[in-house]
């Protein structure tokens, strides 16, 4: 009898327990993620439900219902709801600002829906190995197309190391050889449209040349054309979205395209949005994340960096 209790008693516990669980993950559900902080001489501070005190928001923070977001002195932070259906950009006129849940009903009717998940739960990998210090012995450092799938199928190819030297470009697929130009000087060049047309599907490499240098190696495939029509279709949806500034949808379209592979066309996006907006710390961080992605370490460590000062000014 007594056995019968105490298993009936650590039944009970377990069953509350899970339900306890149960009713806090779901209290943690993110409703909203911040795609940009503006501190400007300003200072945002970030208050979630139970706990006592204020914080500095981290990039691309995630806010749960009931967080509050508030901003001081003419800075602003711009929030992305993960339902898809709307930004809110947060300024002195409407901060204290509290994040609510969508209407039942409302959640996987916003087209951003899926390209906003794709921005949770991103953390700067501490797995960095710097590239090694460069000597005669080693060519160029290959920046793009670099591991990576394409849109286009006219690629700009660049590199960087060994500058003044010229360079030699070769494509390749496992057929060998299909195009190469020589005495580059500068450290970019363009696919031209006279050369042999990339074919989808098929694996290429490159690689820049230089004399007296071992040369590296990068992998790109071209995307089929249904898959790029896809793809192509989900930008204009995502460039279509009503009331997001041009940072956030460089951001947006940036992170999913990294979530597809499309690192190449990923960074023309973010490097454009840096050159535009240099402040923002999210573009600097999904640079990191990409450059880590395709093997950059030292690139990658530089961007976390940029972002985490960025993201870290004092008022």
């Amino acid at each position: 009898m007594t056995k019968k209790i105490i298993v009936s008693t650590i039944m009970i516990l377990w069953f509350f327990c899970c339900l306890a669980a149960l009713y806090a993950a779901q209290g943690e559900d993110v409703v909203a993620v911040i795609t940009e902080l503006k501190f400007n001489k300003g200072d945002i501070q970030i208050m979630h439900p139970g706990k006592p005190a204020a914080e500095r928001p981290a990039v691309l923070q995630s806010l749960y219902a009931g967080s509050k977001v508030q901003v001081f002195n003419g800075a602003a932070a711009t929030i992305l709801f993960t339902d898809g259906t709307r930004t809110v950009n947060v300024d002195e006129k409407n901060s204290p600002f509290e994040v609510k849940p969508g209407a039942k009903g409302a959640s996987g009717s916003g087209r951003l829906k899926d390209v906003a998940n794709t921005l949770l739960g991103k953390k700067t990998s501490s797995n960095f190995v710097a590239l090694a210090v460069r000597g005669k012995s080693r060519g160029p450092t290959l920046l793009t197309p670099r591991e990576t799938k394409l849109l286009t199928p006219t690629p700009r190819f660049q590199w960087m190391g060994m500058e003044g030297q010229p360079s030699t470009i070769k494509v390749s697929s496992s057929n060998g050889l299909i195009w190469s130009v020589e005495n580059i000087a500068e450290t970019q060049i363009v696919y031209p449209a006279s050369a042999p047309a990339l074919q989808p599907g098929v694996q290429y490499s490159w690689s820049a040349e230089k004399r007296g240098a071992t040369p590296e190696k990068a992998a790109f495939s071209l995307l089929n054309t249904e898959e790029s029509r896809a793809i192509q279709a989900r930008l204009a949806e995502i460039d279509a979205s009503d009331g997001v500034s041009k940072t956030t949808l460089a951001i947006l379209k940036g992170s999913f395209l990294i979530s597809k592979a499309l690192y190449y066309d990923a960074r023309e996006i973010l490097l454009q949005a840096a050159k535009a907006d240099p402040e923002e710390p999210t573009l600097h961080f999904l640079l990191g994340e990409l450059y880590d992605k395709t093997g950059l370490k030292s690139l990658a460590q530089e961007e976390y960096s940029e972002a985490q000062l960025l993201g870290s000014k004092k008022p």
